[in-house]
């Protein structure tokens, strides 16, 4: 009998292995540093090394100080951000189950290209529900503009040689394409670009329609090339930093997937 106990232990480990090895891990974060894009309003990533080196016993030992703005290079913006009511989800109140979910990617590159202050429509996402079915309740969907190809100038990013957001130009998501995804349910937006409303948007439309219903947005996403059209078959894991009253923060985005689909 314990001989075929441990064969079927054996067997469930072998299995979960080769479901294990088939699957494959994308990260979609940029790196923090003193040169990472964030929001003007917030202070640059800091860096303070206080050990580096041998300690008196022997042995090695790093520590350092940092020091950042919660809206700094990918990062969260909780529902708090924009929306204050008794049932508002701050960063460390998100529900850990809404941070793995499956994932839908809206490419829309093309409309940037023409358009630096194209912000996605209604139109959009329908169009993308055609191809690829309805977007799961529940789900994160991110708008993928491409833009992470622009992360080594600030520039490119912003579309503006200033820190001032009147001079942005870059695109992002309509109030029309916010109310469908509210209609879908979704518990996350996400795009590359660094907001959620366009450049040239005023007032943070969308950031106030949707942190109301309590979505959270992922914004400054890295690079999606690697992840299936349309986002098929992926999870996103969403590493949000657990800060109490907080705000945002940055983030480390995993995307899963079974890679000999």
């Amino acid at each position: 009998m314990a001989t075929r106990s441990m064969l079927v232990v054996m067997c469930c480990f072998a299995l979960l292995e080769s479901s294990l090895g088939a699957m494959k891990y994308v990260d979609l974060s940029h790196s923090l540093n003193s040169q990472t894009h964030h929001w003007p309003a917030n202070k640059d990533f800091e860096q303070t090394v206080i050990a580096n080196g041998t300690s008196p016993n022997g042995g090695w030992y790093a520590n350092n100080d940092m020091s950042l703005g919660e809206h700094t290079g990918t990062h969260l913006d909780a529902p708090a951000h924009f929306a204050m009511n008794k049932d508002v989800f701050y960063a460390s109140t998100i529900p850990v189950e809404r941070l793995v979910r499956p994932l839908s990617i809206i490419n829309l590159a093309d409309k940037a290209v023409a358009d630096r202050d194209y912000y996605a429509t209604a139109h959009d996402i329908l169009e993308w529900e055609r191809r690829y079915g309805m977007i799961p309740r529940g789900g994160i969907v991110i708008f993928n503009y491409e833009w992470a190809k622009h992360w080594n100038s600030h520039d490119d990013i912003f579309g503006s040689n200033s820190f001032d957001p009147s001079t942005f130009h870059f695109p992002g998501v309509g109030l029309c394409a916010a109310r469908v995804l509210a209609i879908r349910g979704v518990y996350g937006v996400g795009i590359d670009t660094p907001s959620m409303d366009y450049g040239q948007s005023e007032g943070s439309p969308v950031h106030k329609y949707l942190m109301e219903r309590n979505v959270f947005f992922l914004e400054l996403v890295g690079d999606m090339s690697a992840l299936p059209d349309g986002g098929k078959g992926v999870t996103l894991m969403v590493g949000a930093m657990k800060i109490d009253g907080g705000t945002g923060g940055p983030v480390r985005l995993i995307a899963m997937f079974d890679d000999a689909e």
